[in-house]
């Protein structure tokens, strides 16, 4: 069970390996949390843990990339972000290897569509934030029937779209207060230093390479740096577009905390036609934004469960066991509702 580590008490049972952004494990899977544990955790700045609990035991949550990838995606995105603006080595050969693989897991993975809020991170933002919005751009593409090629091709570029970012001022893309107008200036040429920094390099097509300089123009023209419309933008970088705001909006930010998953969704649905493709946009939601599987949800009614099915025609009302009362006490018996069949309720909150 996915939970904020201010939600922790001690005794609970860690569910699954923490680490730190080098891939080295903190703490082990079965680790019983005492209080120590809990407050380093809280120091190295981890939001959320999986814990052991008894009413999950017998739920098969399937990981959208495992685990283990997604940590080497971490530490092979970071080394090469780090080191291309600066180095004569353009070699990426580690960059197309990661998506490659990532690609794979996704190809071969028996739904992957559920659980995609699992992919959220605890390292650092910029890093996690690229892996992050490359796994939502791969699984996106293959909404859209995309090749294996095609697919990595829009991996290499989403998974690299930010990598001008290392040429911004630390003290601009950490402020915590709104931008002035120079900051912002000079934070919307990162996809101009990205492009720059990518021209040079073997192994990116022109295609991956303009995710990287577009993937901030708007769908009615008044994005940057080009003010490109409609159709005119690339449709990976349109598909990377969505994903990118998706993840920043669902993501713990420096300048403010996380949003709700339901109030990325209304965003992107409010956005269409004026920063987004719309077609993407529902493709997005329907497929991957929604509500996925073992997914914790509050109901309107006060009570909480986890989501156990996906109505695939009307992906916002799902079936959902309702594993505690309104009052936050745990039932003897769960039962399931199916929102489909009950239009007066609905859910309020998606939680850890």
């Amino acid at each position: 069970m996915l939970i904020s580590v201010d939600n922790v008490v001690e005794e609970m049972i860690l569910a699954k390996d923490i680490y730190n952004t080098s891939g080295a494990i903190l703490l082990k899977e079965g680790a019983h949390l005492k209080k120590s544990y809990i407050e380093s955790l809280k120091e190295k700045g981890i939001k959320t843990i999986h814990i052991k609990e008894e009413s999950f035991y017998d739920k098969n949550i399937q990981k959208v990339v495992k685990e283990s990838t997604r940590k080497e995606a971490l530490n092979i995105v970071q080394d090469t972000i780090e080191r291309l603006p600066f180095s004569q080595d353009k070699n990426i050969k580690q960059i197309t290897f990661i998506v490659e693989k990532i690609v794979d897991e996704l190809l071969n993975g028996k739904n992957i569509f559920m659980n995609l809020l699992d992919i959220k991170a605890v390292d650092d933002y910029t890093f996690d934030h690229c892996v992050d919005v490359c796994v939502l751009s791969i699984i996106l593409g293959k909404n859209l029937n995309y090749s294996r090629d095609e697919l990595i091709e829009l991996g290499k570029g989403a998974i690299l779209h930010d990598v001008g970012k290392i040429l911004v001022p630390q003290k601009i893309l950490k402020k915590p207060d709104k931008l002035t107008y120079d900051e912002f200036e000079e934070m919307k040429n990162h996809t101009v230093y990205g492009y720059k920094i990518l021209q040079n390099v073997p192994e990116m097509s022109e295609s991956s390479i303009d995710i990287v300089l577009s993937h901030h123009e708007r769908y009615d023209g008044k994005g940057y740096p080009n003010g490109l419309k409609g159709e005119n933008i690339s449709k990976y970088s349109r598909i990377v577009s969505v994903a990118d705001v998706y993840n920043a909006l669902t993501s713990e930010r420096v300048y403010r905390k996380k949003g709700k998953n339901q109030e990325a969704i209304e965003y992107l649905t409010a956005m269409k036609e004026s920063q987004f493709d719309s077609y993407i946009v529902d493709i997005f939601i329907e497929k991957i934004a929604m509500y996925s599987l073992n997914r914790n949800v509050v109901l309107n009614t006060g009570e909480r469960g986890i989501v156990v099915d996906i109505n695939r025609k009307f992906p916002s009302r799902p079936v959902v066991e309702v594993l505690y009362d309104e009052s936050g006490q745990k039932l003897l018996r769960s039962y399931c509702v199916n929102l489909l069949e009950h239009n007066s309720i609905i859910i309020d909150d998606v939680v850890n």
